[in-house]
């Protein structure tokens, strides 16, 4: 029997909401790269902004759940593994709670463009499109090769780009140099986030190939995705230094090198192995530090 209300514990499981705080950390090295690299002018527009990332992960998160359950061809995934088969969630609730956030972010969006620029259109689009066609579609972004790559883009550069151009007061001198310069800033962000998807990936290969998704780790296998990790975790941390150098990034933000032997020590365990509940986590919470850390970090250096 499907329940028709949600507990708390539910919520948080469907909407994922735990894992929102993240973007506050990418919202942040946005406006840090602001007053670094240029000047900073703080307005309610950045306010109305975090509003429109808060609603809309969350209803993309709630939207995979829901695509995922209602395309499920392995019937043990549908019925033990995703929320809404396990928990026997009505999906006209969860439908509920999807649209109430979506709608939420597409009014904040509709009212953000009207008081800036088509800019902020254009890519709020894409995001928009990105989220929503994740798991969803006929060949939804979640099943494609470049999965880990449009979505870590999606999340760590149009986010830091977005946060950049909403805290300048001139967001005219906004050119090419820029924004190669902010896609710079934002690959540690970029890598850890494809980290991320690329070992969720590693771990539900059976799963993914009994559901019809074929990602990258479907045609490079775990053995490389795992080489793949580790290759980019050291070229997240290598590239702070390479900032430094171009004076993108704070000199403090070199601070963060002593950690990279430790998070590859962290890492040997999933390596070895590589399981969704034993040590995807580690995976998780060695790019959790980057991603938390680092915008912290050259927040500091930025403003003080």
């Amino acid at each position: 029997m499907s329940k028709e209300k949600l507990s708390f514990k539910q919520f948080w499981e469907l909407s994922e909401i735990y894992t929102a705080p993240l973007n506050l950390f990418i919202i942040l090295l946005g406006v840090s790269a602001a007053k670094f690299i240029q000047q900073l002018s703080l307005s309610k527009d950045l306010l109305i902004f975090i509003g429109i990332i808060l609603c809309f992960h969350l209803s993309v998160n709630i939207f995979n759940h829901w695509m995922d359950y209602q395309h499920a061809s392995d019937l043990h995934f549908k019925e033990k593994t995703n929320i809404i088969g396990r928990e026997h969630l009505s999906i006209s609730v969860v439908k509920r709670y999807f649209y109430t956030f979506m709608i939420l972010a597409a009014l904040f969006g509709l009212y953000l463009v009207s008081q800036t620029t088509i800019i902020i259109g254009i890519l709020g689009m894409l995001g928009f499109y990105i989220g929503l066609f994740y798991s969803y579609g006929k060949y939804p972004i979640n099943s494609l090769l470049l999965a880990e790559t449009i979505t870590s883009i999606a999340s760590g550069f149009f986010i830091t780009f977005i946060a950049f151009y909403l805290a300048i007061p001139h967001r005219e001198v906004v050119n090419t140099r820029i924004i190669l310069s902010l896609f710079f800033i934002s690959l540690p962000l970029v890598l850890s986030m494809f980290n991320n998807l690329l070992a969720n990936n590693t771990c539900d290969l059976e799963e993914d190939i009994n559901n019809g998704r074929k990602t990258l780790v479907y045609y490079i296998g775990k053995k490389h995705a795992v080489t793949l990790l580790l290759t980019l975790t050291i070229a997240s941390y290598l590239w702070i230094g390479i900032l430094v150098y171009l004076k993108l990034a704070p000199i403090v933000t070199l601070g963060l090198l002593i950690l990279l032997p430790i998070t590859l020590k962290e890492l040997k365990k999933y390596t070895q192995y590589q399981d969704k509940k034993e040590t995807f986590p580690v995976v998780l919470k060695t790019m959790s530090v980057m991603m938390v850390l680092y915008p912290i970090i050259y927040a500091l250096g930025g403003f003080f």
